[in-house]
């Protein structure tokens, strides 16, 4: 009965109509990638904008003289010469180590804990390995 336009390569309109479902799961497919774009934006537009929220605007000033320097140094105070002998710097580095040790060992305790299963006290300990039957399998 005569001739068919071409198909166009785009979507075609009557598959809407004929596959509703179908139509839905295209757009329920399109939901988490639109959800994850507008994540990303956001969390880029944060960044921009707390990266400059405290920080003072920086106004254009001509450049110092040759001569000059740009940062003025002056001395807060009399330099006095002092060192600390070898059992006070002994002292102050165990005082670091044991400062920074304390996390570390509470840290790397819980997690080793973590992975050490109960063997006493009860019957949390696991779940024995059975036969068919249900009888515990034992190392001969």
């Amino acid at each position: 009965f005569g001739s068919r336009p071409p198909k166009s390569p785009g979507r075609n309109p009557t598959s809407a109509k004929l596959y509703p479902a179908a139509e839905h799961m295209a757009m329920r497919r399109r939901e988490p990638q639109r959800s994850v774009l507008l994540a990303t934006l956001a969390l880029v537009a944060c960044c921009y904008l707390l990266s400059s929220a405290f920080v003072a605007p920086v106004w254009r000033t001509a450049a110092p003289p040759r001569g000059q320097s740009a940062v003025a140094m002056q001395s807060t105070g009399e330099y006095t010469g002092f060192v600390p002998d070898m059992q006070r710097r002994m002292l102050m580095n165990l005082v670091t180590v044991a400062a920074s040790a304390v996390p570390v060992a509470v840290l790397l305790g819980g997690y080793i804990w973590y992975f050490i299963p109960q063997t006493g006290g009860g019957g949390s300990g696991g779940t024995l390995a059975g036969d068919v039957d249900g009888n515990p399998i034992v190392l001969a």
